[in-house]
């Protein structure tokens, strides 16, 4: 008996008393907080929403990108996600996605999402693009009549890979039972783009981030360029003017905040710059499992 007491004794003081470290749960538990922040105000999303869009849809969307959101601030969230509403477009990464930039939710129109708008145009029966690869057969003559012009047949007797490298974006419309031009971007373009006209591109290269979009994902950004020129040669329309302009601001996100048309964003919720430091507002904070605090219902913009 007196053994059994030592080694009861024994296996519970010392190092051996130590109890192991519990998993950290913040980021489970702060990706809760913002699922439930989405949640609360799902009606006032949904409110926002084009009656042809899928409320039910859109909102699953907007929760499962939550996640990779979860260090930006809510009223950053709030005005990107306003901005998908305004213009119909899901946050899936191919209408739209949300880009977080350091604390900063941001907008970024995709290019199925320009396409979707340019469908939108009464006068506009189709839009298309797609990818030409090295060993598709193909042909380009500006100088014969539409749609004699321009000739795409992929290899459909290959595979992917084995069909080559890709080497031209192209899009183009049917618009009134006509075919548009054809735009043509090779990568050699698409790059002087990027180079020329893409601060965000800029700003990663200089701080030697390389997280830029155009750094992550060249190809979507190839793509998006291609489709964007198709602009000039279908029907304007309202949605669509704003959608480019909104595509604009978010590019400067590295250094301003995006501007989406009447969203007013306070000096408070402004990205920080390398130079100063300055207050964000972040996710109310949230009680560990099993310490009896209650979670705080904070709203967009508060302070922790």
């Amino acid at each position: 008996m007196s053994d059994l007491k030592d080694r009861v004794k024994q296996a519970t003081s010392g190092a051996d008393n130590q109890q192991p470290e519990q998993a950290p749960v913040t980021d489970l538990a702060v990706v809760d907080t913002a699922r439930q922040w989405l949640q609360r105000r799902q009606t006032y999303f949904t409110d926002a929403l084009p009656r042809h869009v899928d409320k039910a849809h859109f909102m699953a969307v907007a929760l499962a990108a939550m996640e990779k959101l979860k260090d930006c601030t809510p009223a950053s969230i709030n005005t990107a996600l306003l901005a998908c509403c305004r213009f119909g477009l899901e946050p899936d990464g191919r209408q739209a996605a949300i880009v977080p930039y350091k604390d900063v939710a941001t907008f970024q129109p995709m290019y199925e999402g320009y396409i979707e708008l340019m469908y939108r145009h009464s006068r506009v029966d189709s839009v298309h693009f797609n990818w030409i690869r090295e060993k598709d057969q193909w042909d380009y003559t500006p100088s014969e009549p539409s749609p004699r012009d321009f000739y795409h047949k992929p290899r459909v007797d290959l595979s992917e890979e084995d069909r080559g490298p890709v080497i031209l974006a192209y899009a183009f419309a049917w618009i009134d039972g006509r075919r548009s031009q054809v735009i043509i971007l090779n990568r050699d373009q698409a790059t002087k783009i990027r180079d020329k006209y893409s601060k965000a591109y800029k700003n990663a290269e200089r701080k030697g981030t390389k997280d830029s979009a155009w750094h992550t994902d060249f190809d979507a950004m190839w793509a998006k360029s291609c489709v964007r020129r198709l602009n000039k040669v279908v029907p304007s329309s309202h949605d669509l003017t704003e959608l480019l302009q909104a595509d604009d601001d978010a590019d400067d996100t590295m250094s301003a905040p995006p501007v989406i048309r009447g969203t007013v964003i306070s000096r408070e919720d402004q990205p920080d710059t390398d130079e100063q430091q300055t207050p964000s507002a972040s996710w109310p904070q949230t009680a560990q499992p099993g310490s009896g605090a209650p979670d705080d219902d904070g709203e967009p913009g508060e302070q922790s």
